[in-house]
């Protein structure tokens, strides 16, 4: 059975579709990930100064992702808790205490 011109055009025809497809994906870059401030396996890999932070940047995946594929997670703003007892102790102390010296 011999290979006609139709088969090796259809399989170079299906090479450069692929290989397109590779290079596009490789262009695109890889997908955003999360940095972690420790590694949760031997085989995750680290970045540093990602996102201005001097943190190690702890990842799942290869060595030397690129730093705009990383980024850490947005602290957020938590007001700290006063119970009523810090308002009264603030402004007048039980024995009479003042800041006057």
């Amino acid at each position: 059975m011999m290979i006609g011109e139709k088969e090796v055009i259809l399989a170079l025809m299906f090479a450069v579709i692929v290989l397109s497809l590779a290079l596009v994906q490789h262009a695109r870059g890889g997908e955003q990930q999360l940095c972690q401030l420790e590694p949760r396996d031997p085989s995750w890999s680290y970045r540093t100064k990602v996102g201005g932070r001097s943190d190690k940047c702890w990842y799942e995946g290869r060595r030397m992702k690129p730093r705009r594929e990383l980024y850490w997670a947005e602290t957020p703003a938590i007001a700290p808790e006063q119970g009523p007892w810090e308002m009264e102790y603030r402004w007048s102390d039980p024995n009479g205490w003042s800041h006057k010296e």
